[in-house]
Order: structure tokens, then C-alpha cells, then sequence
């Protein structure tokens, strides 16, 4: 596989080169920490199924070096995520899974949860969104952004069986994911396989399988036009929702509901 020029797609002097990273001018490498076959067994349809040894790789706080205090004082964190394709059995390459807990101080009343966004920049995503009453499939191709919304589980497939995807996110650093809830239950409430999605039985009756479409969303201050690297960096008091999302509820159900 040719390496891949990803600079123009993500506004970052950076290739990808089979199911890794370089980075150029402006960056210093990133390290990717890698989610092996062993740690994702809990959450896979197939487990007695072979699989190779790593499934996905995750590089934590990129940026370009002069960008980094700016990234830090608006409570921001950016990061890439490489999942190759391959399959388990008949089950698509995937992440783990997790929720984001609740924002500190809003429990009584108005309860809201840690949003993210993703962008894909190489491949194609499908990012599987649940909880409990909802079951919402964003499919996303490159350029487009994908919010995970407030309250959800979210769980990213890659869909193809030759391109890996490459996606990346912004993110308010100052909390810990929750994988509890899917390692529990064996993994999502439905499993993309090559024949369709397939419900997960131990979650009981699940719902209906929505198929939603990345948009445009100004309001929070990106566009699938243009980079989202890009468009925090020019603006990143547009991207306060991340790390603010309790006073941005009306947007929230706005970005639902257009």
C-alpha cells in the first residue's frame, strides 16, 4: 500500500503509511497505544474466531507544536484513530465501545453527558450511537464530522474490507471513559456483520436501527467542507460545547432534529 498524503483532508503535515502515522514539519511523533485481540474479546460477536493481534491504534493529543497551548487553554485535545480492515468472523473491525459520564454539577435537572466529535480522513466509518431507547447509525466518508451526542454510547466500525479508516476527534480531556456498560453486556446492542446488523441478545428486545447523515452544523463550528483542525484552531470558542456541552442543550436537540 502507497503511502498516503493526509495533510490537505486534516490540515496536518501528516501520511499515512500502511496502519500507522508519520508525521512531518511542526509535529513531534505521537506514540499510538494499540487495543489489542485479548482486551477486545469481552465485546466481540465472534470470540473463538481468529483475528490479528492488534485491532486499532490510537494517537492521544496531536497537534502541530505551536498550537499546543492554545489546544490546552480552551480545554481541548485532539487525536487519531487507525482501525485496518479486517474481519472476525463475520463482524466488521470495530473499537471497543464506551459511554462518557455525566458533567459534574448537572445531575439534578438538565443532566447532560460529555459530547465528542469525530472527522473522517481516510476511509469510511460507520459510528454506531446507543442509549437504550435509541440505536442511531451515522455513515460517514471523508471530510464528513460526526457529533457522538450527549447521554450515548458510541462505537466506531470500519465497513470496508480493503481501506483503513482513519478518523479523528475533538474531545474535552478532563474525564475518563466508561467501558463498563458494553464490556458487560458483551458489546454493542446490535454487531455490524458482512450479512447486516445482528442484534446482541443480551441486551433483550433492542431498537430499531436508525441510519442518520453527517451534516454541516455551524452552530458548533464546523463545516464538512473544511478541516475541523482547522476551524478550532481559527476559532476554538466555537468548540466550548465540548467541554461546556450543559449550556449548549438547545443546540443539541437542534443538531437532532435538522
Amino acid at each position: 500500500m502507497a503511502t498516503i498524503d493526509l495533510e490537505k483532508i486534516s490540515d496536518l503535515p501528516i501520511k499515512l503509511n500502511k496502519n500507522s502515522l508519520e508525521f512531518g514539519k511542526r509535529m513531534k511523533k505521537v506514540v499510538p497505544e494499540a487495543r489489542t485481540h485479548k482486551r477486545m474479546l469481552p465485546v466481540l460477536k465472534n470470540p473463538e474466531e481468529k483475528a490479528p493481534e492488534e485491532f486499532y491504534y490510537m494517537y492521544r493529543d496531536v497537534a502541530i507544536e505551536s498550537d499546543r497551548e492554545l489546544i490546552r487553554k480552551n480545554n481541548l485535545r485532539f487525536d487519531i484513530t487507525i482501525l485496518p480492515p479486517f474481519l472476525v468472523g463475520d463482524e466488521y473491525n470495530k473499537t471497543f465501545g464506551h459511554y462518557h459520564p455525566k458533567v459534574p454539577g448537572t445531575f439534578l435537572g438538565g443532566a447532560t453527558w460529555w459530547p465528542e466529535i469525530y472527522e473522517v480522513l481516510h476511509g469510511r466509518a460507520h459510528y454506531l450511537l446507543q442509549n437504550g431507547s435509541e440505536f442511531l447509525v451515522f455513515d460517514a466518508r471523508p471530510g464528513d464530522k460526526c457529533v457522538m451526542l450527549p447521554g450515548f454510547g458510541h462505537i466506531t466500525v470500519n465497513p470496508s474490507g480493503k481501506e483503513a479508516l482513519v478518523m479523528a476527534n475533538w474531545v474535552f480531556p478532563g474525564f475518563a471513559s466508561d467501558y463498563g456498560p458494553i464490556e458487560k453486556l458483551g458489546g454493542g446492542q446490535w454487531f455490524e456483520t458482512t450479512k447486516g446488523f445482528v442484534a446482541n441478545k443480551k441486551y433483550g428486545e433492542a431498537p430499531n436501527v436508525q441510519l442518520i447523515s453527517p451534516r454541516d452544523f455551524e452552530e458548533f463550528g464546523f463545516s464538512n467542507s473544511r478541516p475541523m483542525y482547522a476551524d478550532a484552531i481559527a476559532n476554538p470558542a466555537k468548540f466550548e460545547w465540548l467541554s461546556k456541552p450543559q449550556n449548549y442543550l438547545e443546540l443539541f436537540k437542534k443538531y437532532r432534529e435538522t
